[in-house]
């Protein structure tokens, strides 16, 4: 499910000249007082050779490789590490992949000769222990990334300048840079979708299986997560999109899905 854009846009030329007056300043003793040039140093830039922005299955793989060929290398992540795959993706999903492969089972139970007794199934638990799970997938993800001798920047990365990014108030800056940012769901211009309706992403968030789902969407994320749904009791209607973008669901079935906040899924990706 690991959705992995690069794109690059650089603001340049608008700072070189205020970071000229700064190198000359530093280097002029006789303008700058030392405690002045100490502050002035403080706030240069941190340099590395390769700095990487999105903590995902890319960015994190792109770095090792680097780091493993002598690259003093840093990544930046502005919200947990392991991008799409780890937190809301491949790995959540095979947890829900599995918890109704074991309902399927016990639904095929009779067939087999096999009487299964009173049974239910308590989302709640198990977004719990898949929550837990995927955290310590994130302390894995850092400790690989200390282990290789990379630096974690923990926040929200924008240049400020050409090879120059700004992470709460601090720079760094590389003479490689790689936008692994990665993309998010989004959500179709239906009336109502943004209000009453959760992405692909929202699913993991949930907390008690939906009485009726409209899974809207063709794609592989659309059917697994549809399959989940329905194994797991919910009544699911599947809609496709056309080429254009066009949806064909009927507008019925979307007011009685999206009816007393019922959910419906949007599993369609754009750039960050």
């Amino acid at each position: 499910m690991a959705a992995v854009a690069v794109f690059a846009t650089l603001a340049t030329g608008w700072l070189q000249a205020p970071l000229a007056r700064s190198t000359t300043l530093l280097q002029s003793r006789s303008a700058v007082s030392p405690r002045h040039a100490a502050v002035r140093l403080a706030e240069s830039p941190e340099e590395y050779d390769y700095l990487v922005i999105g903590g995902g299955s890319g960015g994190m793989a792109s770095a090792r490789r680097a780091a493993a060929h002598g690259a003093k290398a840093c990544v930046i992540e502005k919200a947990r590490l392991g991008g799409t795959c780890v937190n809301v993706g491949c790995v959540p999903k095979k947890v829900m992949f599995n918890a109704a492969t074991v309902m399927e089972l016990i639904h095929q139970a009779e067939g087999y000769g096999i009487t299964v007794g009173d049974y239910k199934f308590d989302m709640k638990a198990i977004k719990a222990r898949r929550d837990a799970y995927v955290k310590r997938l994130n302390g894995i993800y850092a400790n690989n990334l200390k282990n290789s001798d990379i630096t974690y920047v923990a926040g929200e990365a924008k240049f400020v300048g050409p090879k120059l990014i700004e992470v709460a108030g601090k720079t760094y800056t590389g003479k490689h840079i790689l936008i692994a940012v990665g993309g998010k769901p989004a959500v179709p211009t239906i009336p109502g979708a943004a209000e009453l309706g959760i992405t692909s992403d929202g699913f993991f968030e949930l907390e008690e299986v939906p009485e009726r789902v409209a899974v809207i969407g063709s794609g592989y994320i659309a059917v697994e997560l549809a399959g989940i749904l329905n194994v797991l009791g919910s009544k699911v209607k599947k809609s496709e999109v056309d080429a254009l973008g066009v949806i064909t669901i009927s507008r019925g079935c979307f007011e009685r899905c999206c009816s007393n906040k019922k959910t419906f899924l949007a599993p369609f990706y754009h750039l960050s």
